[in-house]
């Protein structure tokens, strides 16, 4: 019997929500470079510094990799080679004021701690204190629309 949601379980190379897809498996199905027999063998394909340490479960898809991070920026880095396809300000794209104590960490930016999602050509991400969803574009970051959700700074 054919599912609603076959797509979302179907291998794949891109990992396209917080747990990789509907089922949260935190499984790449088509991966078998990693075995008990390859991993002495494994190296360091490339490395990406966002400044501070990443917020978020990355988000692959369509050949790149994109993330929040402590630092305040929205980014969006090659996946074969780890170079910057763009950044963004998340206070500038949210309006923001920065949150200050989360989970016992100092924060003097906008940070976001959500996988941010794919629908269409935009890459959507939510934030809180107060919550907002914003959506950019996958291309270059520009922002194509805000929401308010709720203005309590509690998010």
């Amino acid at each position: 019997m054919p599912s609603l949601f076959a797509g979302f379980y179907a291998d794949s190379n891109d990992w396209l929500s917080h747990g990789g897809n509907i089922l949260s498996r935190r499984y790449a199905d088509r991966e078998r470079k990693i075995s008990p027999e390859t991993v002495s063998k494994l190296r360091l394909k490339w490395k990406f510094d966002a400044g501070r340490d990443i917020t978020a479960t990355l988000l692959v898809f369509d050949g790149a990799v994109y993330f929040p991070s402590w630092d305040g920026y929205l980014y969006a880095v090659k996946e074969s080679d780890g170079s910057l396809i763009w950044k963004r300000n998340l206070q500038q794209l949210t309006g923001i004021n920065p949150t200050g104590v989360i989970f016992n960490v100092n924060v003097n930016v906008t940070a976001s701690r959500t996988t941010p999602t794919i629908a269409d050509d935009l890459l959507i991400v939510g934030f809180s204190g107060p919550a907002v969803v914003v959506a950019v574009k996958q291309s270059n970051g520009d922002l194509v629309w805000s929401t308010l959700l709720d203005d309590n700074p509690a998010g």
